[in-house]
């Protein structure tokens, strides 16, 4: 059976900011809590128009382009530090992010379990 695998991307329409890359370590510091928090997908991106920036990528829960989702100390004590720019960022997690239960799980009709690796031994076994 084979699968068609653009069935699991999930799209998000983020905020980042763009800021020199040697801000970047206190930038992190400063904004914990407000970036992207996904297991195996790093929160700082590189900045594909100039190699001496870096995109801080922030989470969901940071919904407006003013940045009003993050407390106004923390937006100080960044703006503080560097120059920041607030950018649109479009991020996609494709078939390959997902594991193998969370594929099953989109693949197997509804009420089915996923097998767990024991039971799927036993039943090759038998």
């Amino acid at each position: 059976m084979l699968v068609d695998e653009s069935k699991f991307d999930v799209h998000f329409k983020l905020w980042a900011l763009r800021i020199p890359c040697q801000f970047c370590k206190a930038a992190t510091r400063i904004l914990n809590g407000y970036l992207l928090d996904k297991p195996r997908v790093k929160p700082i991106a590189e900045d594909p128009t100039f190699d001496k920036n870096r995109y801080l990528i922030l989470s969901e829960k940071v919904q407006n382009q003013d940045l009003s989702d993050i407390p106004k100390q923390k937006l100080d004590e960044l703006k503080d530090l560097c120059e920041i720019e607030v950018l649109p960022y479009s991020l996609t997690l494709g078939y390959s992010y997902w594991s193998a239960d969370q594929v099953l799980k989109q693949i197997l009709p509804n009420g089915v379990e996923v097998p767990s690796s024991f039971e799927t031994i036993v039943t090759l076994l038998t």
